[in-house]
């Protein structure tokens, strides 16, 4: 029974990549010091929901590894990589478990973050991102920058953003700090009555030859679209594999099974 469902949800690929991230998510996970954790979390157990959530470091890591080997993170020499709203960090820091260097930026104000970075040795920047404000420069180039369950853009608030501030904020990413070559990987939180972001919005990414999957938008800087030769899988997450199509369609390439 379970292998006919499988033939029928399950691309190969979204099935050897779940694997592969709960393998180097749990050797990463073995790495930290996990009483040293253990009283971070303590020392912030009052703060509700928004620290709490994070508190689950094997499911935040084996997500965040996910999106780490959906970029080719895992397969490519040693590289630059800048999380924009790097949040407690599990992305960079599954970033710096595969050998690359990694810096984030995030909010002053959450001790939370700080702390949980700072355990995880992950160099971060406070800054608080607005619209039509230039981030820090840090006297180098990334290669990758990313932004995941982003909530700088006015996520849940009447003023979510539109094609004008995306177009200051890639242009300023370009400009000063994406290396040529590198890659801009944003993902999306659900708006309501909305979606991930309205129509001239998603016209918007489209026009700068963006490739957009569900929630998730990559660009390139200059050279080849997916210079990691990354096909991430729209619908995956780390802790459980979504449906594919139907058998008769194909996405991104990927065979069902």
């Amino acid at each position: 029974m379970l292998v006919n469902h499988m033939r029928l949800q399950y691309s190969f690929a979204d099935i050897s990549n779940f694997l592969q991230a709960r393998a180097l998510a749990a050797k990463a996970d073995a790495l930290i010091d996990q009483p040293k954790f253990r009283e971070v979390t303590a020392s912030h157990a009052s703060e509700g929901y928004g620290s709490y959530k994070y508190f689950d470091k094997e499911l935040w890591l084996r997500k965040k590894m996910m999106r780490a080997i959906e970029l080719g993170l895992d397969k490519c020499e040693p590289l630059s990589v800048l999380d924009i709203g790097c949040g407690a960090g599990y992305f960079l820091y599954c970033c710096k478990y595969l050998g690359h260097d990694v810096h984030g930026i995030d909010l002053p104000h959450c001790e939370f973050y700080r702390d949980v970075t700072a355990l995880f040795d992950i160099p971060r920047t406070e800054f608080k991102i607005e619209p039509y404000k230039a981030l820090p420069t840090f006297g180098k180039r990334f290669n990758v920058l990313a932004a995941h369950q982003i909530c700088f853009n006015g996520h849940k608030t009447e003023h979510v953003w539109g094609p004008n501030e995306w177009e200051f904020m890639l242009n300023d990413l370009q400009k000063n700090l994406l290396e040529p070559g590198g890659m801009i990987a944003l993902e999306f939180n659900e708006e309501p009555e909305i979606g991930f972001f309205t129509q001239d919005v998603r016209r918007y990414f489209e026009s700068r030859s963006a490739r957009i999957l569900r929630g998730r938008v990559f660009l390139a800087g200059e050279g080849a679209f997916f210079p990691l030769g990354a096909v991430p899988s729209p619908e995956m997450q780390a802790d459980d594999i979504p449906p594919l199509e139907p058998a008769t369609s194909r996405r991104s390439g990927l065979e069902t099974i």
